[in-house]
């Protein structure tokens, strides 16, 4: 069987103490499967605490290719600039600040072989989120909503997920923000994709990316989504 050959990005920002025990946790468990070749991606935006210079120190220890950005130029354009720069068949991200487990690498990955899509869930018959205070899960569970009704799928929020490189061709991305997975499922082709559920663990040392401002920006993603699904299926009929 044929290795499966996967360029995985990592946006980071402030995440120096956080980046080293991704990587370690990532390749102890890709080190164990011979049928997955895996490289890691770290898309940096100038951090301040010398994350970048971490991830360069890291080079030496797994296969990693490290970007430095000018400044802080969002999650969305991080993670296209992490896919131009693979040659790799098969694309995934992974938030740096280990709330994504990646304990379920191994099937996430696996399933390409039969899926377009694969993303990992929050809100699965076994996952679980760690630690969330209610205002987060009153406005996580609202968005998720939202972003459902227009996709289908069970957390097109969760930012934890792999896809074949052909889907992405021929469609220009543009999100800035953090939901660059949910552009992907409103605008891209794909023949079937599959949701699997893990635990969404606390954030270890760094704090939240999430403010005021990315919420109101994903308010406009909705409505643009919104929008752009309307009338792609009226130029259809």
């Amino acid at each position: 069987m044929d290795k499966l050959r996967i360029s995985l990005i990592t946006p980071t920002y402030n995440e120096r103490e956080n980046l080293p025990l991704l990587a370690e946790e990532i390749f102890e468990i890709i080190t164990a499967e011979p049928d997955i070749d895996l490289e890691l991606i770290v898309v940096d935006d100038n951090s301040p605490d010398g994350t970048g210079q971490m991830a360069e120190g890291l080079k030496a220890q797994y296969p990693l290719q490290v970007v430095h950005r000018a400044g802080k130029l969002g999650l969305g354009s991080a993670v296209m600039e992490g896919f131009a720069l693979s040659d790799r068949p098969y694309l995934g991200v992974i938030d740096a600040d280990l709330s994504h487990d990646p304990a379920i690498l191994p099937e996430l990955i696996r399933s390409l072989r039969e899926c377009d899509l694969v993303m990992g869930s929050r809100f699965g018959e076994t996952s679980k989120v760690e630690k969330w205070a209610w205002h987060r899960k009153l406005t996580s569970q609202v968005g998720v909503g939202a972003a459902k009704i227009l996709t289908g799928a069970e957390d097109p929020l969760s930012g934890y997920f792999f896809v074949r490189r052909e889907v992405l061709e021929g469609f220009e991305l543009t999100s800035s923000g953090y939901k660059i997975l949910l552009e992907i499922l409103i605008k891209c082709r794909y023949a079937k994709h599959r949701s699997v559920p893990f635990i969404f663990r606390n954030r270890q040392f760094s704090s939240s990316k999430l403010n005021l401002q990315e919420y109101l920006l994903f308010a406009k993603q909705i409505l643009y989504f919104s929008w752009y699904k309307l009338f792609r299926c009226s130029t259809r009929r």
